[in-house]
């Protein structure tokens, strides 16, 4: 069966497929902060393929999206370190609302995803891929080729690090 992606039914092919395309941009980033930009830079470039051959038949879209990403990921880190850029933004992360621990307000979640980015990449992605995608352990320890054991333990220890840290932040700022 063959599927015709036209600009017409490009915004449901976007939605349809955001969400596995960000989970292979997280997975195969070098940088978080990369992420939105690659994600943008992928369905522009399909946009695009889609504008100059009027309609693409394809099998299966998102396959033909995780290839442009593919692409766009070689690309962007060629002509990033070529050029050795180094990214001065911060990325928002707004969905940590549902995160675990109790103690975490709005106004303090910047504060969190700037500790978590600080630690190693594979615990930034794995807080990102679980709080951010909803994607449970298993499913993150498949795609990252870790055990569920490690996913657990970067997951908890990370928590465990944050609720001393703002226990003591809070201990300290009651004393007050």
């Amino acid at each position: 069966m063959s599927i015709g992606i036209t600009i017409n039914n490009f915004e449901e092919i976007y939605h349809k497929t955001y969400k596995n395309t960000l989970k292979y941009v997280v997975i195969h980033c070098n940088n978080l902060e990369d992420v939105n930009d690659i994600i943008q830079d992928t369905y522009v470039e399909l946009y695009k393929n889609i504008k100059r051959h009027k309609s693409l038949d394809l099998e299966a879209e998102e396959g033909f999206i995780i290839g442009i990403c593919k692409n766009i990921l070689k690309k962007y880190y060629r002509l990033k370190y070529n050029n050795k850029v180094i990214p001065i933004e911060t990325q928002e992360i707004s969905s940590y609302e549902d995160i675990e621990l109790n103690f975490i307000t709005k106004e303090n979640v910047s504060l969190i995803w700037d500790y978590v980015k600080n630690k190693n990449i594979i615990i930034a992605k794995i807080f990102y891929l679980y709080y951010c995608l909803d994607m449970k352990i298993l499913d993150i320890s498949k795609e990252m080729n870790l055990t569920e054991s490690a996913t657990k333990n970067y997951i908890y220890r990370t928590i465990k690090e944050l609720k001393e840290i703002y226990a003591k932040e809070s201990d300290r700022n009651a004393g007050k």
